[in-house]
């Protein structure tokens, strides 16, 4: 693939030679749709995220982690009585829109109190920070207090091993690289 460089404005090039991704003209369009419609931009980018780390999760078991199935837990959780495809479909409806939500505070709040660049490099390692932080949130707290208050899970959930606190994070911060890449929106001050 090659960059139409000319068709870049002169005001894109002063971040360029810190950020090579962002050469690519195809990132620097997006970007800009991105800065434009933010909004739209972090529903698109908590679906996306959500259902490619969701995937992930399925296939961890791939690699030897144990297969992370959100959409059943959350099920469970919501609806304990209800039949096992109930579960799964309620529980995918919970977690898409868990994933959008986060997707949304991350653009609206965390984001932009990040004082390093929004440069796409930047983008990435925001989200993925953030990512690391659901990803504590999940292994620390919810994990053992509410998808398994009734199992002696350990703290940090590690009575279930390591392989599953690790693949907890590894889930979160594919779900952090993919937001990060899609809500990849320039600096406010930049037009």
């Amino acid at each position: 693939m090659v960059a139409v460089m000319e068709a870049l404005p002169d005001s894109d090039l002063q971040f360029l030679r810190g950020d090579p991704v962002a050469k690519v003209e195809g990132v620097a369009r997006w970007r800009d749709w991105a800065t434009t419609h933010r909004a739209a931009a972090a529903i698109l980018a908590g679906v996306v995220a959500t259902h490619i780390a969701t995937v992930f999760g399925f296939m961890e078991i791939g690699v030897g982690l144990p297969r992370l199935d959100w959409l059943t837990t959350n099920g469970v959780f919501y609806l304990p009585n209800a039949s096992p495809n109930i579960q799964f479909l309620a529980g995918g409806l919970f977690h898409y829109a868990d994933g959008i939500a986060f997707a949304v505070i991350y653009a609206a709040v965390f984001q932009p109190i990040l004082r390093w660049r929004s440069t796409p490099t930047g983008n990435i390692l925001k989200a993925l920070l953030f990512g690391t932080i659901l990803a504590t949130i999940s292994a620390g707290f919810l994990v053992q207090n509410v998808y398994y208050p009734n199992m002696d899970v350990g703290f940090f959930a590690h009575n279930l091993g390591w392989q599953s606190v690790f693949a907890i994070y590894l889930w979160h911060w594919v779900y952090g690289i993919h937001l990060g890449a899609i809500y990849n929106v320039r600096d406010s001050a930049r037009k």
